[in-house]
């Protein structure tokens, strides 16, 4: 069983992360951490680390972004099963066991836990339920990440090691490319199983917020999801595309990259206002867009300073 850490600059956080994984009640394992050409004291760190537990390899590369160290990483594991933390996130303690006995008991490709926690301190694991699990087929295990209901990241599964070859991450798109990679991995699976349960915590702080993605890139990650559209998921497709439309609409630094935004969005928020399955939240911002731009804006803002009161 590999564990998969992409870490790049984060000495204040990496310790927290690695501990977490060694305190897995699957001991059985090996955590895989590239250096992605770190700056600052991360290499110092996992080294310590490492001296401490002998099931951390450390391996090191010039800098490539985070796509090129997960797919270094999953060159390098020699687990039949592969896990991706993020180097500033933390493990429940049960994550690998509960997720791999999903996948024994489903005899699925793919384990996913359907929630995660947010902290920012120190992560405080809760207490696990009764492992209720949900198996689906590839084709509905898409639609729940179209529709948001599946975390986009690579964290938080379990994937078996051939299902995701040698190099998932597309190494030339800078956003969304985790979306991309389940998307991929997910419509060639015949089970994938989800847990409720929240098996991974996810640290905000200032840097985990993409606060300049470039429109190019917004429009690129637009460009490969329509590339990915089937026509039995139309509908999940068109609310995905309407939420990525949305971002830009949000993330727009001239008022003619929200006009532009804003017409992409009208292309698909129909669909998503008509849409059983649609998320209330998107459905609220999808009508409000029947105002222009400054409406959608005005209600994220709205919630933006209520979420820091």
């Amino acid at each position: 069983m590999s564990i998969i850490v992409p870490a790049y600059n984060v000495a204040e956080y990496i310790e927290s992360c690695l501990n977490s994984l060694l305190v897995q009640t699957h001991e059985e394992i090996e955590i895989v951490v590239v250096d992605d050409g770190s700056t600052d004291e991360t290499a110092a760190v996992c080294a310590a680390v490492a001296r401490r537990d002998a099931r951390v390899r450390i391996i090191t590369q010039p800098n490539a972004g985070v796509s090129a160290a997960r797919n270094r990483g999953v060159q390098e594991a020699r687990g039949t099963y592969v896990c991706f933390v993020d180097s500033d996130d933390a493990a429940h303690p049960d994550m690998v066991a509960r997720l791999l006995a999903a996948l024994s008991t489903a005899g699925a490709e793919i384990a996913c836990a359907g929630r995660y926690a947010q902290f920012s301190a120190s992560f405080e694991p809760t207490e696990l339920g009764s492992s209720d699990a949900q198996t689906l087929s590839g084709e509905e295990a898409c639609a729940e990440l179209l529709y948001q209901r599946i975390p986009n990241g690579p964290w938080a599964k379990m994937f078996v090691r051939s299902a995701v070859g040698e190099e998932p991450f597309d190494n030339d798109v800078c956003v969304g490319e985790d979306l991309l990679m389940n998307l991929d991995v997910m419509s060639q699976a015949a089970h994938i199983v989800v847990v409720d349960d929240a098996l991974y915590g996810y640290r905000q702080h200032d840097a985990s917020t993409m606060h300049s993605v470039r429109r190019e890139d917004r429009m690129r990650l637009v460009t490969e999801i329509e590339a990915r559209r089937e026509e039995e998921l139309s509908a999940a497709f068109d609310n995905r595309l309407c939420a990525e439309a949305l971002y830009m609409v949000f993330e727009a630094s001239t008022a003619a990259e929200r006009r532009s935004a804003l017409a992409l969005m009208k292309r698909y928020r129909r669909v998503v206002l008509s849409d059983a399955q649609s998320l209330p939240q998107l459905r609220i911002y999808a009508a409000a867009s029947y105002a222009g731009a400054w409406l959608p804006v005005a209600i994220h803002e709205w919630k933006a300073r209520g979420a820091h009161r």
